[in-house]
């Protein structure tokens, strides 16, 4: 089918999303298997991103009009990649309002792994800010984001659930889950202040091989090899549109009965081996700041924008349109030959991260830690929404 023939290619944000200068794109990719280190898997697709804007009527009340929304499979394992800015900047991802390298929510009084004088301390409300102890990114050299940050070169990769399931990362911190969705916070930096680009490293193709992936999002595209920059990880579909499906019915008329759409969250799988860079420009690097980042990063943000992820269900209600396919599973991954990549990175620190997420449960095991989670009621899946059947 051609591209023309579907109605919702004319919205949809092709060449990543343009955030005050930084380019941030979503990529499909297999869930990885957990207890053991696994290394990058390649990319399997963008995910198609569209403005709440264009589907107000169909999007929840609660959706910001400027931000954004893109399909998930309940357990779709999912990673982002970060494009060149003409200047470094400093960026903090959040999903649910749980910050995804340091672990620690916005709201800190309600963090329940902190003790009971940290959260009497802590300020009432939202508390966002760069942190010495490093809570964010600095772009370059991060080229992508593939999970959430734990310690010892490793993170946990994120993973689509619903909310209510008692899985999300945001639940299993707070005991609520009422934000969902994914936050960015990015920081240029100060007038007059100069940075020279870091350079970002490079990677290699560590396991599998180049076969080539079909039947994804459209076609058959080949997977990239050590003659493509960043390999499949990176740029295996950058040039590629995805297809969106076959399907144009809509939804909307009167008389028709339907429950209301809301956002997903992330919670954690399986561990990937993935650094996540020192502020070069900190103690641990040119010491352009000494006591706190806010010395040469700006204390107020540039840009924030929410991206929040809607059920294939929920994409169908709100579009009137089938959400695109899922991508492989990791035994079909596996069978296929497809790439596992590393990087050339053994020059570069790691941030401390947080050994929060390591105590936490992945998703799919139908329950939430005990204490101090009682109260939510986790939903089994029973499905296997990422399979290629669906």
């Amino acid at each position: 089918m051609s591209r023309e023939q579907h109605p919702l290619e004319q919205y949809v944000q092709h060449h990543g999303i343009k955030l005050g200068g930084l380019s941030v794109t979503f990529h499909q990719t297999c869930r990885v298997p957990e207890g053991k280190m696994n290394s990058l898997p390649a990319s399997l697709g963008r995910f198609p991103v569209y403005k709440v804007s264009d589907f107000h009527s169909g999007c929840p009340e609660n959706f910001n009009q400027e931000g954004y929304f893109f399909p998930m499979y309940r357990q779709e394992a999912m990673w982002m990649s970060f494009g060149h800015p003409s200047t470094p900047q400093a960026l903090i991802v959040a999903a649910g309002n749980i910050n995804a390298i340091s672990g620690k929510p916005f709201d800190r009084t309600k963090d329940k792994f902190a003790s009971e004088e940290e959260r009497k301390t802590a300020i009432s409300g939202l508390e966002i800010k760069l942190e010495k102890a490093q809570n964010y990114l600095v772009v370059p050299p991060q080229p992508w984001l593939d999970g959430w940050k734990a310690e010892d070169g490793k993170i946990y990769q994120f993973v689509a659930t619903e909310m209510g399931s008692g899985e999300t990362v945001e639940g299993q911190i707070t005991g609520e889950e009422t934000v969902g969705g994914i936050q960015f916070i990015l920081y240029g930096s100060k007038d007059g202040v100069k940075l020279i680009h870091a350079t970002r490293p490079r990677e290699y193709i560590s396991g599998g091989g180049c076969g080539y992936i079909e039947e994804t999002l459209g076609g058959i595209i080949p997977a990239a090899g050590g003659s493509v920059a960043k390999g499949c990880h990176l740029m295996t579909f950058r040039g590629a549109g995805p297809t969106l499906g076959a399907s144009v019915k809509h939804m909307g008329g009167s008389g028709v009965i339907r429950r209301a759409a809301q956002s997903m969250g992330l919670g954690r799988g399986g561990e990937i081996e993935q650094k996540i860079y020192p502020d070069s420009y900190g103690p641990e690097g040119s010491k352009l700041w000494k006591d706190s980042p806010t010395e040469i990063w700006n204390e107020t943000p540039k840009v924030v924008e929410v991206f929040y992820m809607v059920s294939s269900e929920d994409f169908k209600q709100i579009t009137g349109h089938e959400a695109p396919p899922t991508p492989v599973t990791y035994e079909e991954y596996q069978k296929k030959g497809y790439s596992w990549f590393n990087l050339h990175d053994e020059k570069y620190k790691d941030t401390k991260g947080s050994d929060v997420f390591g105590q936490l449960n992945p998703v799919g095991e139908g329950k939430a830690p005990k204490d101090p989670f009682e109260k939510l009621k986790p939903m089994i899946i029973k499905d296997e929404p990422w399979s290629e059947e669906k």
